[in-house]
């Protein structure tokens, strides 16, 4: 008879041994994994070094460290470092943040600039 909580039937289960847990056929083994991650120095490209150089580059006039811009742009400093390594391609948004930061607009922030003796 079927307790309180069954719902009256019955299920079938298969008692595994331990060979038949451990030792499946070739056929059956599957791995679930975490996706492949991008290799690192993957190609960056030359907006994103040239937004890395400009970042850089009114950073150090302005005489700011990477916290201070951070703080001034309302992002996290590690991400500031890794937008000057060119190791991130940051979104629109962040770009505008920056720019703000510097008190100019993002065509500026992409613009190059030539510096005699660099």
């Amino acid at each position: 008879m079927a307790s309180d909580h069954s719902t009256g039937s019955t299920c079938l289960a298969k008692t595994l041994s331990y060979d038949e847990l451990y030792l499946p056929d070739s056929d059956d083994v599957y791995f679930v994994g975490e996706p492949e991650r991008p290799p690192y120095g993957r190609p960056v490209s030359e907006s994103a070094r040239q937004l890395a150089r400009n970042v850089r580059l009114l950073r150090v006039a302005h005489g700011w460290s990477q916290e201070t811009l951070a703080l001034n742009a309302g992002l996290d400093r590690t991400f500031v470092g890794a937008i000057e390594r060119a190791e991130r391609n940051i979104t629109l948004a962040s770009a505008e943040k920056i720019a703000k930061a510097f008190g100019m607009t993002v065509a500026d922030l992409l613009t190059p600039y030539n510096i005699k003796g660099a």
